[in-house]
């Protein structure tokens, strides 16, 4: 952003003209892409950015509205899933004036403008619409460059950091510099989202914050790092949770919170989450770790963080809980019967609102910010006011501290267990190997167990026996051991259809290859097209997804069985009819090499094939594992 001078604005302020040139531009400092900045008529949005703009609330002005809340009992119980509110609920946003077409207000002004006026009631209008206006761009670059200087004196500082992830954790940190605001950040955005995350530890005191990562990824996509620091920097100036929470006893009282709220105003739907796991602190990371980023379209996300900037921490759970709600009620009997995790409701809640039967806007009105007719007509809103819930927040934090050595705050993982059989078990003895297995495999089968169904020292090697033992198994996992290496090494493949005599192909993009050891490694389908099918009906380029119907995965027959076929026709792994020679080479699962060192030609040791039954009873998952595949076309 260029610096302005004071000159200049006073001679730019004499002027007639837009209101909008006064404010700051929003500038993606993350993608360094172009934004949009026409946005059409009726939309909500004024013509100049304030405290309101963009922030669907209760109308503190109204009288009447402010004597409902008031009159309103907040120790409620609704069990409900599907909620019933008033088509008032919230009031429109007019525009200060009713041009031809709407300029886009900026972000970067709103947003700012948005968390000074929130953090700071005392501030008045007018001086916390300034934090948006050019006239403070200089100020708040010039604190900026200040914090740069004592941080990075040299740019060698700067390259030996490292992004910090501020409790959210590794895995998550890798999603979010490779996939998840808006695809793979480049060096230019990883040194900007550095320079911002290393600016909260050091000068802000920041060390325990996971909302600090997507929320630093979502203000850099729509500001500069002055403006993104800056707005951080009001967001904990008073150490009070409004906005963050800066410690994990805070962050265990924020999830109690989540829980005591889901209890309070949705039972049904409380019950069927506390019986998986999803109302724990690592069940609940898709929403108080991610902001909603693993489970919303990017654009809805960016509308949450509109009323983030004003509300605060309230506004997560408001939307938190009653998104729960809505999505348990379309998952309807499937979560009893197939959801036995937090991963994989959460899944769920993903496809439902990726989904036609999600209106983002609807949900907002008369779900997240509706009310319910009550007794002598009065209404009240479905969600306790802010008041009780800062309240609760502040009595949970005393049993946080008296828990706090008792509850993780990052979801772990959980190994693989084995079936113990009269076939030894060799292969899959370590449990560092299904410990990754685990974390790779679709999350309905992450909390299973392993039973042999072959191996080649108990039934002998051929392919035909491979088939016969495979038959009545949909889903498993293929091991074998790779000879004449200096280190031990096994491979193998996960299958996601039934391996039986089929040259013409079949498999879908479920499936992958893995090196267990040495170096653990994942190699997945590689597509462009690797996403779940969008059925919005607003989205006008609708792209069908080729998970489900990736083409010939799986090739197999009455002397091979392989898995990725490549564009020269090569496999990505293929053992020949007595399963003593395999072969791989580069195909569909990328170009990375599964053995290592060149070996594309290798003989195979000892190879076994394993199912996967449940924990619960023991018996084997098979047929379609996706309890939501089909549950909203």
């Amino acid at each position: 952003m260029e610096e302005v001078d004071g000159s200049y604005i006073a001679e730019v302020e004499s002027q007639t003209m837009n209101p909008l040139d006064l404010f700051v531009s929003s500038t993606d400092t993350l993608h360094h892409g172009q934004i949009d900045h026409v946005i059409p008529e009726n939309s909500g949005w004024s013509t100049r950015p304030t405290r309101r703009s963009g922030v669907l609330s209760h109308s503190r002005d109204n009288s009447r509205e402010s004597e409902r809340e008031e009159t309103s009992n907040v120790d409620f119980n609704y069990d409900t899933q599907v909620i019933l509110m008033s088509n008032n609920s919230i009031p429109s946003f007019k525009s200060q004036t009713t041009p031809t077409y709407f300029y886009n207000i900026s972000n970067s002004a709103t947003w700012i403008i948005n968390v000074f006026a929130a953090s700071d009631p005392t501030l008045s209008q007018e001086s916390a619409d300034e934090y948006g206006t050019l006239s403070k761009v200089r100020i708040l670059d010039h604190g900026w460059n200040l914090v740069l200087q004592s941080l990075f004196p040299d740019q060698s500082d700067l390259e030996r950091a490292d992004v910090l992830d501020f409790g959210v954790g590794h895995d998550h940190l890798v999603n979010i510099l490779m996939r998840d605001h808006g695809g793979e950040i480049d060096a230019r955005g990883i040194q900007s989202l550095t320079r911002v995350l290393h600016g909260v530890r050091d000068s802000l005191g920041i060390e325990f914050c996971p909302l600090m990562p997507d929320l630093c990824c979502l203000l850099l996509s729509h500001m500069p790092e002055s403006y993104a620091f800056a707005t951080i920097r009001q967001m904990v100036h008073d150490d009070s949770p409004y906005f963050l929470v800066v410690s994990r006893v805070q962050h265990l009282a924020l999830c109690k919170t989540f829980s005591d709220l889901m209890r309070r105003c949705f039972p049904q739907t409380f019950a069927a989450m506390e019986l998986i796991g999803a109302l724990t602190p690592a069940g609940l990371e898709p929403i108080l770790k991610r902001f909603f980023v693993p489970l919303l379209r990017r654009k809805h996300v960016l509308r949450i963080m509109d009323i983030f900037t004003g509300e605060g921490i309230h506004s997560l759970l408001r939307i938190g809980t009653t998104l729960c709600c809505l999505s348990h009620a379309h998952l309807g009997e499937s979560v009893r019967e197939h959801c036995d995790n937090a991963a994989v409701f959460w899944e769920g809640v993903k496809r439902f609102a990726h989904s036609k039967h999600f209106h983002f806007d609807l949900f907002l009105q008369h779900q997240a910010y509706g009310v319910q007719k009550s007794f002598r007509l009065l209404t009240r809103p479905i969600f306790p006011r802010a008041d009780f819930v800062m309240r609760l927040m502040s009595e949970n934090e005393v049993w946080a501290e008296a828990n706090e050595a008792n509850l993780p705050t990052h979801a772990d993982t959980k190994t693989l267990g084995l079936v113990e059989s009269s076939i030894p078990i060799e292969l899959a003895k370590d449990s560092s190997g299904r410990l990754h297995l685990a974390k790779w495999l679709p999350p309905v089968l992450q909390s299973t167990k392993l039973d042999l169904i072959y191996s080649s020292n108990h039934h002998g090697r051929s392919v035909e026996m491979f088939y016969r033992c495979c038959a009545s198994s949909r889903h498993t996992i293929t091991m074998m051991e790779v000879l004449d290496r200096q280190e031990e090494t096994v491979i193998g493949m996960y299958a996601t259809h039934r391996w039986r005599n089929h040259p013409d192909g079949y498999g879908d993009g479920g499936c992958f290859l893995f090196r267990l050891r040495p170096n653990a490694e994942c190699f997945q389908y590689k597509t462009e097209e690797m996403h779940i099918q969008s059925f919005d009906e607003e989205e006008k380029d609708v792209t069908t997804s080729s998970l489900n119907d990736a083409g010939q995965l799986m090739i197999s027959g009455a002397d091979f069985i392989s898995m990725g076929v490549g564009e020269d026709g090569s496999s990505g792994l293929r053992l020949n009819y007595d399963l003593t020679r395999g072969s791989t080479s580069s195909s569909i699962f990328g170009g990375k090499e599964l053995v290592g060192n060149g070996v594309q030609v290798f003989d195979v040791g000892l190879v076994e094939v394993y199912r996967f039954v449940r924990e619960v009873d023991g018996k084997p998952v098979d047929g379609d594992i996706d309890p939501w595949r089909g549950k909203f076309d």
